[in-house]
Formats: C-alpha cells, structure tokens, sequence
C-alpha cells in the first residue's frame, strides 16, 4: 500500500512540474484562446499521467490477484487517491483563509502551487491577490481538488473492469 502512495504522489509532483514548464512556455500568449488551450493542455497532462499510473497498478494487481488467488483490495489505491488530493485541498483551504480575511497574500503562490488549472485561476480572477476572490470565485475552484484523485480511481477501476472482461476473470 505505501509503495501505491508514493507512487501517485511522486507522478502527482511530476505532472506539477510539467504543468509549470508548460504555463512558463506559454506565458507571453496572452490572448483568450491560448490560455484555454493551455488550460486543456495542463489538465490533461495531470489527468493522463495519474491515469497511466491507475491503469498500470490495475495490470499489477490483477496479476498479483492471478499469481496469488487472493483478491487484492482497493485500498492502496483508495488511499494513493487521498494521498494525491490532499495537498490540492489543503492549498484551497489555506487559499479560503487568505481571501477571508486571513491577514496573508496566498492566491499568487496558489497559482504556482496548481499549475495544472493555473490558466483557470487567471480565467476566474487574473490578480494575484487574495482579497480580489469572490465567494464565487473560490468555490468555483473547489472541484479541481478532486481531479487528480478521480484521474487515479477511475483509471484503476475502469482497468480493473476491463482486464476482468479481457481476461475472463
């Protein structure tokens, strides 16, 4: 199980900085249309690397589950899933208590901390300061925390289902 949890957040950190890379290289685009295009670009990048990860532990375990014969439980990936949402979620939090009020500036460190939906963040609010957020505005950035763990489960249980089928296990 701990191997699955380090393994999510070490792609989690890797698509991050793929992300940043990419935002940096499409910076000096200012127009509309190439902060959407790279706000797709970034998403997917996160998506598709913790979908590969998801995908592949599937393969592992239904293996180990044909080697073995014991059934291997979601567990590990149910707590890779938690392992990669929780920073998200404690960057929103910390990000709340900033625009509320906080006494700190977090919304420009935000954007760099989530480089994956950082072309969004400057869609919703393109300042860097916190007290420029919206009640609005910051619920509409809840939803991205809980991308990175959907990207993982689903993979793995659409995986999982589909070797089962394939394989007729």
């Amino acid at each position: 199980m701990r191997s699955k949890i380090i393994k999510a957040v070490v792609r989690y950190i890797a698509a991050q900085l793929l992300c940043l890379f990419v935002n940096i290289m499409l910076a000096a685009l200012k127009d509309g249309v190439f902060r959407a295009i790279c706000l797709v670009c970034t998403a997917a990048v996160l998506v598709c690397i913790l979908a590969d990860l998801g995908i592949k532990e599937a393969a592992a375990d239904l293996k180990s589950e044909r080697i073995s014969g014991k059934p291997i439980p979601m567990t590990g990936m149910l707590c890779a899933a938690a392992a990669v949402t929780l920073f998200p979620a404690v960057n929103r939090i910390v990000l709340f208590v900033s625009a509320l009020g906080g006494g700190f500036e977090f919304y420009g460190i935000f954007k760099l901390l989530e480089p994956s939906f950082l072309q969004l963040c400057n869609f919703i609010e393109p300042s860097a300061l916190s007290a420029d957020l919206s009640a609005a505005e910051l619920t509409a950035l809840l939803p991205t925390a809980a991308v990175p763990a959907a990207a993982l489960l689903l993979s793995y249980i659409i995986a999982r289902k589909k070797y089962i089928k394939s394989t007729g296990f």
